[in-house]
């Protein structure tokens, strides 16, 4: 079935139904390779046939730490505690993020997966298209099933922004996940670009585990164009579900969000090739802790 959205309308198309074959797929973050095990060890995967395993490793530059000023011999140095907290940085990115929303979500059928219309504005997503093309991209191609650039954003105060403003917070306040909580998203939020050509196999999203304790549980996509306004064709994001003879279709809609799970409970997906234009994803990972959270 192919799925699109328009506000919180949905049509059903029928489409053919396509095999549906489990694949591996490992991202890391903050300097650490995750690894969940899924029904199959994705060692035993076998390249170039009906499955992938895709490890990434991204190295957070470390701040240089400032000397400490030694005191003059016998002078004592009184410490006073500010009067107030010193302001929140505001990075390039946040401060397109001011906006409070709270989107409707909008479940989709037969897959575990909720669509936020509207998650983000059409000014925010060419706000964060812009900031990547400064960053510039990096192409990957791997094994014949993945085809596709990204760049890494780290930002901690973007991160927060987003978790904050678009009302995911909200939204998932009241969820627990193996006695963990949710505590916002990881700082590394990757950009995904998708030109002529581009596409991504059969996949599923496994957790970020941080030396901190807290780990993902939660994959977030957001739509940075559409393919409804002639900005690209091709690029169907697809979830096959065991339970359907026929996938679960979503045409990519801008500022439309998904939040669905990582891990053993991911559907496997797939990013269709895109056969004209270019398509833009932001990618991020919903963090959980247990309580108290760092």
């Amino acid at each position: 079935s192919r799925l699109l959205f328009s506000s919180n309308v949905f049509w059903t198309i029928t489409m053919v139904s396509t095999v549906v074959t489990a694949v591996h797929a490992g991202i890391c973050s903050d300097s650490a390779t995750t690894s969940t095990p899924g029904p199959t060890d994705p060692d035993e995967a076998k390249l170039n046939q009906d499955r992938f395993r895709l490890d990434l490793e991204i190295h957070i530059p470390r701040a240089e730490r400032k000397k400490k000023k030694k005191s003059a011999p016998g002078k004592h140095v009184n410490w006073i505690e500010p009067a107030c907290p010193p302001p929140r940085r505001i990075s390039q990115l946040s401060g397109a993020f001011m906006e409070q929303k709270f989107p409707e979500p909008a479940y989709l059928q037969d897959v575990d997966c909720v669509g936020f219309p509207g998650f983000l504005s059409s000014k925010e997503c060419q706000h964060v298209i812009d900031f990547a093309e400064e960053s510039g991209f990096e192409g990957h191609h791997r094994h014949d099933v993945m085809n596709l650039q990204w760049v890494d954003i780290v930002d901690t105060e973007f991160a927060e922004m987003l978790w904050r403003r678009s009302g995911l917070e909200r939204f998932l306040r009241s969820v627990s996940v193996d006695g963990m909580v949710p505590c916002g998203l990881n700082e590394v939020v990757r950009i995904q670009k998708y030109v002529v050509g581009g596409m991504m196999g059969r996949h599923t999203d496994h957790h970020v585990k941080r030396a901190d304790g807290r780990s993902s549980k939660y994959s977030l996509r957001v739509f940075l164009n559409s393919a409804t306004q002639d900005q690209f064709d091709g690029g169907l994001s697809i979830f096959y579900v065991p339970s359907r003879r026929e996938p679960v279709i979503v045409e990519p809609l801008g500022g439309m969000a998904l939040l669905y799970p990582q891990g053993d409970l991911c559907n496997v997906q797939e990013e269709e090739e895109v056969v004209s234009g270019c398509k833009y994803v932001l990618r991020a990972d919903v963090l959980f802790c247990k309580l108290p959270c760092p």
